[in-house]
């Protein structure tokens, strides 16, 4: 709806033109009747109309002040101005200072009136059109910057400051750190995953970048869906306080790389070139941790495997054995400080697979399950996020070869899926997700994952996910519920992200499908 003030010193015109017709069916709604420019002021403060219709002659304040004013603190307000026949001077002096358009009193007509109104309509409509156009632009501009700062290492300081001062960012010259942010959210359906990602990556920008307007000590922007950017003036630890509280509050594992203080702007794409390098090292720290350049002394390009020392174990199928000799290898390097690249690790247990899977054809085995599965086998490797998944998923591939090769599998349904959707919808009303369950099965989430998903048919954090909304669609059918008690009751703590996921899966917020049920 439209807001619409009427300004007039002749009472039985303005209630006239009020009850002249129901104006919500064009898309207005009259908030408020003045009967000079002073009252009319007030309301327009109370109210933020987007039309005022004024007489001209008036006592106190005329329509002529009323207009200039508005014009000069309220550009956006459409004026449309009542007039008799020897007020036209006083016609184009309003015209002059920005009114849309004017009617003759003596001669109006519902036509007239409706005409006039309908073109401060279009008008608005466009003046908001042009800045959402000019936001968008901004938005463009403000992003080719941010990349320009991280990617382009010649540019002056004063440029950039220019730049800054432009944009009205609150970032200061001095000690400054940049942080470097990674994502991961809970496993998703493909067809959704992306739209997901950027939503929440918009969602989680916009609060961070309002607490750095508060503070006024920097920026934040997203270089990927999943992947942020906060350079912040700060040389202490103070960032972990400002930062973590938000992140926190997302269904979302995340972890910070953080520059050492550094002073001149132009320093951001050396700085940035390195955080690059060390990202990938995530894979040896949890989620909420932060990546310290100090302490990753070594990096080791590639694993070093003893895979003739293995043919003993494999030939008396000691996966187990097997599994603790290449644990070894890599606890071991961890505790001397040995990083080695997450992706030399990945590609070295996949080699273990595929080894193993080629000496047992060696030996004459009947292993057909086995190459039907190894293409499973390494995308879980693929697949995992730290090294402790990694080791643990390992374990469990060489635990299913060693049951493969007992022929112990029976073909029944997966007795641990049963546990798993039986303890799900015993506490799906509590704090519960994909980390915490394979946490409560002594499981590694990505082969919880798989495992669900190839049992079931759709991943667990859909099942979850699906089963809270059905318990909130029947809680919201009551008439004595409300949001924040529903949110409550099937396990989220943030009202925004649950009204964000119901209208996902449901096609309309909590509110409307409660109205529906509650009129």
């Amino acid at each position: 709806m439209y807001k619409v003030i009427i300004v007039d010193d002749e009472k039985l015109l303005r209630q006239g033109f009020i009850h002249m017709t129901d104006w919500s069916v064009n898309g207005f709604e009259i908030v408020g009747d003045a009967s000079n420019g002073i009252e009319a002021l007030e309301l327009v403060e109370r109210y933020q109309p987007d039309i005022v219709v004024t007489d001209i002659r008036m006592p106190g304040m005329d329509g002529i002040e009323l207009t200039r004013i508005l014009k000069q603190r309220y550009k956006d307000i459409q004026v449309i101005v009542l007039s008799s026949y020897n007020d036209f001077e006083y016609v184009k002096e309003t015209l002059q200072l920005g009114a849309l358009d004017y009617i003759l009193k003596p001669t109006m007509q519902y036509t007239d009136l409706v005409n006039a109104m309908e073109k401060a309509k279009s008008n608005k409509q466009h003046q908001e059109l042009a800045k959402d156009t000019q936001s968008e632009q901004r938005k463009k501009s403000l992003l080719g910057f941010f990349r320009s700062l991280l990617c382009e290492p010649n540019q002056s300081d004063e440029a950039i400051l220019d730049q800054i001062s432009a944009f009205s960012l609150p970032l200061q010259p001095g000690l400054m750190r940049l942080i470097w942010i990674q994502l991961e959210l809970p496993e998703t359906d493909s067809a959704s995953e992306a739209s997901q990602e950027g939503e929440l990556t918009n969602t989680i920008v916009n609060e961070l970048q309002a607490m750095l307007q508060q503070h006024q000590n920097g920026c934040c922007f997203a270089v990927s869906p999943l992947q942020l950017i906060v350079i912040m003036n700060t040389s202490e630890d103070t960032y972990r306080d400002q930062i973590a509280p938000v992140l926190a509050s997302y269904d979302v594992q995340y972890w910070l790389c953080v520059s050492e203080p550094f002073s001149e702007f132009s320093d951001i794409p050396a700085v940035h070139q390195r955080q690059l390098a060390l990202s990938p090292y995530r894979f040896y720290i949890n989620s909420g941790s932060v990546i310290n350049e100090a302490e990753l002394t070594e990096l080791k390009t590639s694993l070093d495997l003893p895979f003739k020392n293995f043919n003993d174990y494999i030939d008396k199928q000691d996966f187990l054995g097997l599994y603790k000799q290449v644990q070894h290898i890599i606890t071991d390097s961890i505790q001397n400080r040995h990083y080695i690249d997450p992706y030399a690790i990945r590609n070295g247990f996949i080699e273990v697979c595929y080894y193993i899977i080629h000496r047992l054809d060696e030996m004459g085995l009947e292993i057909d399950e086995l190459h039907k599965r190894k293409i499973t086998f390494f995308k879980l490797i693929e697949n995992t996020g730290n090294v402790a998944d990694c080791l643990q998923v390992l374990e469990h591939i060489l635990s299913e070869i060693e049951t493969s090769l007992k022929d112990s599998r029976n073909g029944n349904y997966n007795p641990t899926v049963k546990s798993i959707i039986h303890f799900i919808q015993q506490h799906y009303s509590e704090d519960i997700s994909l980390q915490s369950i394979a946490l409560h099965f002594h499981l590694n989430k990505s082969y919880l994952s798989q495992l669900f998903k190839l049992q079931t048919g759709e991943t667990l954090n859909n099942y979850l996910i699906n089963l809270r909304i059905d318990e909130a669609k029947a809680l919201l059918r009551k008439s004595n519920s409300n949001i924040y008690t529903v949110c409550q009751a099937i396990g989220y703590s943030n009202p925004s992200y649950f009204g964000q996921v119901f209208k996902k899966v449901v096609g309309m917020k909590p509110s409307e499908y409660s109205k529906l049920y509650n009129k």
